[in-house]
């Protein structure tokens, strides 16, 4: 009990430096661009067939696992978060399959911006589309992740990017162009802060998100990828564990939201038939 209350005497007294505002460094904001555009390419040699399109189809036991029923989340490259000049990137990549679901299910619920306060709440506060061409989606959310005695909620501009390669396969690359902090969320004091200025819980996303149907259903994979602002290393024995598990249960939950959303689309559709 003693070293529980050290410990949380300790927090409280870190507050402070994580909580108070910092601007997003050019040096930080240019190594989160060159991961991400290493990060399309890696998408667009899986769409071209230069590799699997899928990540579970690399390893006979993953995809046997997620056939399974398991939904699957590990660090994208066997390592999160990396380091970077003021930052830290969080890569995740999750994947699941929906027995009985077609492609147009799957994406019906990707798609249906209008109602994602509803699939993913409490993360997603409020969802709208601004516009919609063929092949290009922009869209604005109210994202709210709650851990310990904190609160971080921003507000999103995202441009997505989707491609059919072809009838029974989809991807789609999302990635926010305005990511602003929310000041006292929920208090009658809240406000919005500049863009790239604010706590640095959030500084920039992206998620690509693969789509393919076999087997007598649907496999979903989506990559979450995520800037925020670097730990001093003093605390980062302390901090760094938190900054791992979250990302991790974030994308697990966003995974299972889906499946229950398509579930839900199938078993409404069955009723009208």
């Amino acid at each position: 009990m003693k070293s529980r209350a050290q410990l949380a005497i300790f927090l409280i007294l870190l507050a402070p430096a994580f909580c108070s505002a910092i601007d997003l460094k050019p040096e930080t904001l240019q190594a989160w661009n060159d991961y991400v555009h290493a990060a399309k390419t890696r998408m667009e040699h899986r769409a071209s067939g230069h590799t699997p399109f899928l990540w579970v189809d690399e390893e006979t036991p993953r995809s046997q696992r997620v056939k399974a029923g398991e939904v699957l989340v590990e660090p994208a490259d066997g390592d999160s978060p990396h380091t970077v000049p003021g930052g830290l990137i969080h890569d995740w990549i999750g994947a699941l399959f929906v027995p009985k679901a077609k492609l147009d299910d799957v994406m019906g619920v990707l798609d249906d911006y209008g109602h994602y306060q509803d699939i993913y709440k409490p993360m997603v506060a409020k969802s709208r589309l601004i516009e919609r061409t063929p092949g290009h989606e922009r869209v604005t959310l109210v994202m709210v992740q709650r851990a310990y005695s904190v609160t971080a909620a921003v507000e999103t501009e995202n441009e997505v990017e989707i491609a059919r390669p072809n009838a029974d396969r989809a991807y789609s690359f999302s990635a926010s162009v305005r990511v602003q902090d929310i000041a006292d969320y929920g208090e009658s004091t809240e406000h919005v802060l500049p863009a790239d200025h604010g706590r640095g819980y959030v500084w920039r996303m992206c998620t690509i998100t693969r789509v393919e149907q076999r087997d007598d259903g649907v496999y979903v994979e989506m990559e979450l990828m995520g800037l925020s602002r670097g730990i001093p290393w003093v605390f980062r024995w302390l901090v760094q564990p938190l900054a791992e598990r979250l990302p991790r249960s974030i994308l697990q939950s966003i995974l299972n939201d889906t499946r229950d959303a398509v579930n839900g689309k199938i078993g409404a559709a069955s009723l009208t038939t």
